[in-house]
């Protein structure tokens, strides 16, 4: 197997540089003689001569220009690849991917992407959002190195380890002025003539009444029907907290919603080693959720 000594490459870039062996050994820290062993075993080991001396003039050959170019590209990348594993060491760098569903997509995803590039703006970071049953297929395949997503969901991916992040508020949410809003201490009975907004398809709420129904995964969008429409919305108020501060949406007091609280949980595989970058995100969506009201 070849192996070139990078710090041979480093010896041979100084006398190109300084046009001088003994200007060139100062600079590397090594005596002069040293210095002239380690270019001469380099031209030894490729049968080559790097430098022609003339009167004190050191200059170099066709082949020095090769070897010198060649190094600068190496010396660099080494350079580089050193930056970058110092940095993945401390979460900085690499590549991390995380699925979440579309609701903590909204809440989670926005506050937790812009920490992450701030703190280090050289990792790429890839999400997926889709339901946690979804996501498991690409948490197999490497797609994704975790999955966030609330405690029942995950419960149900077989082979993966999983960690406690926080807990997000639920409420029932209509838009301003809906035949509902204002009425204190409804029940679920209260609320069936209404159709409901969500990511995923709801379950008839009474054997003899259809339930009408917007399914939407973009909460955005879940967002702008509800507040246009009578659609019932089970979702965070913290998604929602600029238009329930604008009066534009309400909450509902509802006596038996259930449930009024999600916990959030991060999967991983089990067994597999975690990159340090997802330890930074377990802290910061962590921190988020704590401060989450």
């Amino acid at each position: 197997m070849t192996t070139i000594s990078l710090a041979r490459l480093r010896h041979i870039l100084a006398v190109a540089r300084t046009g001088s062996f003994s200007l060139a050994a100062e600079e590397e820290g090594i005596s002069q003689p040293a210095l002239s062993r380690s270019i001469q075993a380099f031209e030894a080991r490729y049968d080559v001569r790097l430098f022609d001396r003339n009167r004190g003039n050191i200059t170099l050959t066709p082949a020095g220009e090769l070897a010198v170019n060649q190094a600068r590209n190496m010396l660099a990348a080494a350079a580089q690849l050193d930056r970058g594993m110092s940095l993945y060491r401390k979460g900085g760098a690499g590549r991390i991917g995380i699925g979440l569903g579309p609701l903590l997509a909204s809440v989670l995803l926005p506050t937790l992407g812009k920490r992450l590039l701030r703190a280090s703006p050289l990792l790429q970071i890839v999400t997926r959002i889709s339901p946690a049953d979804q996501l498991h297929a690409d948490l197999i395949d490497g797609q994704i190195e975790a999955v966030i997503g609330n405690r029942w969901h995950l419960n149900q991916l077989p082979g993966v380890e999983r960690v406690y992040l926080g807990r997000i508020p639920l409420a029932m949410v209509v838009r301003h002025g809906h035949p509902a809003a204002g009425t204190r201490r409804l029940t679920q009975k209260d609320l069936a003539p209404f159709p409901v907004a969500g990511a995923i398809e709801p379950p008839a709420r009474t054997p003899s009444l259809p339930t009408g129904a917007f399914v939407c995964d973009n909460y955005h969008i879940l967002r702008e029907i509800v507040m246009e429409t009578d659609c019932l919305w089970l979702t965070s108020p913290t998604f929602v907290a600029a238009e329930l501060r604008a009066g534009t949406l309400d909450l509902l007091d509802v006596a038996d919603l259930e449930p009024d609280h999600a916990e959030i949980w991060l999967a991983t595989l089990r067994n597999k080693t975690a990159s340090p970058a997802l330890t930074t995100l377990v802290d910061m969506a962590r921190d988020i959720l704590t401060a989450t009201p």
